[in-house]
């Protein structure tokens, strides 16, 4: 394919892809689907028995293995059967009638019918493959929508635990407003937070529903916004290896069927190259007639007739040299094609593995940040409560945490979707090539 077409040779394989054929007990898997819970698993099963795109791509597969049957039959002979008879007006008398059985049979000397067998069997196979990368992405689609349902849950639990908190700072700023020791602009202050969180509150209510009905919707169910959820998201505590082969890649769905389509290419170059030669056929018949004809024409009955037929194209006016010419172009696109996906696939995965080590950092310090600020507010509060601090002050610490321990949860969330992504990146489940 290098030879041919110039989309692969700028390509430079770093040596973090094990470019040799590896021992798959050599890789630890455990990490691939460790997002995949098994109130998760039974909803990816349902989507997969119920969701419409899935009965879509089942149809596809259908319709390409009917037309395997319908490319298979030119190879055979067809048989058909006729009649004919009539009565002649006026002068009553009855036409001859007759009956036969016909049979004509073309000859695949060429090969154009059997490449025309073989590229509609990848045609099968490349629907089957588009219905198994479908799923795979419904699969993820279903994951990163749950987990992001669970994460908008946390959220919620921790505007809860601030609205909780900043009322009772309300609470106590009314009472030392009553004796004097507080001013009424800290009360309202006060107040106007809670406001805000309850704000903050309803927008993710709003935003939860939004998103349950949206895994409802891939299930194939009325969107109700009634799902229900995980109460916490899920540590991942597995370690990615350290290399990875890139015949994982190899089954990914989009590198399969860019493979099937560069086949296809070359049996539709095929089956243009023997419509230069002639088509040969065999054709038969078996024919019956009443007694009367038999007499007059001096007629054995029945009668059986064998013969064959010979076309072959003389001048098509370069429409067939042509024809072949589309078909070698489409080769090259294919090829080309094949380069393009084997690249995103690369980038898929370089991408994801970069997000991750990312996101492992981000919430490393993430959690350093949280730490201090949780500790800062307790000292705020003490003060605050015994005359040392202004509200204003305390304000701003109580924000400072709810948004760290909002951006870790998020971090969380974050990292599970990126191993999602990555794990749609290497092709779905790996399975070893033997």
């Amino acid at each position: 394919m290098k030879n041919d077409n110039q989309s692969l040779e700028n390509m430079r394989i770093p040596e973090d892809w094990v470019l040799q054929p590896i021992d798959s007990s050599d890789i630890n898997l455990d990490w691939a689907k460790e997002w995949e819970t098994e109130v998760l698993a039974s909803l990816i099963e349902e989507a997969y028995k119920f969701n419409a795109d899935i009965y879509i791509a089942a149809s596809r597969i259908e319709q390409a293995n009917k037309g395997l049957v319908i490319t298979s039959a030119q190879m055979l002979p067809i048989f058909g059967a006729g009649a004919s008879g009539g009565y002649n007006f006026p002068t009553s008398g009855a036409r001859p009638s007759t009956a036969s059985v016909n049979m004509s049979w073309e000859i695949d000397l060429w090969g154009k019918v059997r490449y025309a067998k073989q590229g509609q069997r990848t045609t099968i196979y490349s629907t089957e493959y588009a219905k198994k990368k479908l799923q795979q992405v419904l699969a993820a689609s279903i994951a990163k929508s749950w987990y992001l349902a669970i994460c908008i849950q946390e959220q919620k639990e921790l505007l809860d635990t601030a609205i909780v908190a900043t009322q009772e700072m309300a609470s106590l700023n009314e009472a030392r407003f009553q004796i004097g020791i507080a001013k009424e602009s800290d009360v309202l202050q006060m107040n106007a937070q809670e406001a805000k969180f309850k704000e903050r509150l309803a927008k993710l209510n709003q935003l939860d529903k939004d998103i349950r009905r949206s895994i409802e919707l891939l299930l194939g169910r009325y969107p109700a916004g009634e799902l229900d959820v995980a109460m916490e998201l899920i540590e991942m505590s597995s370690t990615l290896p350290q290399k990875l082969p890139m015949s994982m890649l190899e089954n990914r769905p989009d590198v399969l069927i860019s493979q099937y389509a560069i086949q296809k290419a070359f049996y539709n170059k095929e089956v243009a190259k023997a419509a230069r030669w002639p088509q040969i056929s065999l054709t038969s018949q078996l024919m019956g007639v009443n007694s009367a004809a038999q007499a007059m024409f001096q007629l054995s009955n029945p009668i059986f007739t064998i013969g064959g037929n010979l076309v072959t194209p003389l001048f098509s006016w370069g429409a067939i040299k042509a024809n072949i010419a589309i078909k070698g172009e489409d080769q090259k696109q294919a090829v080309a094609y094949y380069a393009k996906t084997y690249l995103n696939a690369l980038s898929e995965v370089e991408t994801s593995l970069n997000a991750l080590n990312a996101v492992d950092s981000r919430f490393e310090q993430s959690t350093i940040a949280l730490e201090n600020l949780k500790r800062t507010y307790e000292l705020s509060e003490l003060q605050y409560k015994v005359g040392n601090e202004n509200m204003f002050t305390l304000l701003q610490k109580q924000l400072q945490l709810l948004n760290e321990s909002t951006n870790q949860t998020n971090l969380r969330c974050e990292k599970i979707v990126e191993r999602v992504n990555l794990y749609l990146a290497l092709g779905g489940d790996y399975t070893p090539a033997n």
